[in-house]
């Protein structure tokens, strides 16, 4: 199953892939998407920075599966 980038619908194969692909891109239209969910994009980057287990991935990864849209 595909997931799509909630801003502008790349779709990945993992809501982790789409997690690396919005920071990966950290364009405007991408950052605001993550503020508008509630997070900070600059402390999501730090937290996967210094801590294990790719928890800032893993943090925006689950806001991405809650924003797909019902099947």
């Amino acid at each position: 199953m595909d997931i799509k980038c909630p801003v502008c619908k790349k779709p990945r194969n993992t809501s982790m892939k789409v997690a690396r692909h919005i920071f990966g891109t950290g364009d405007k239209p991408h950052k605001a998407w993550v503020k508008a969910q509630g997070v900070s994009y600059i402390d999501l980057l730090i937290q996967q920075a210094t801590e294990t287990g790719n928890r800032g991935f893993a943090t925006l990864a689950a806001l991405i599966e809650k924003a797909q849209p019902a099947a």
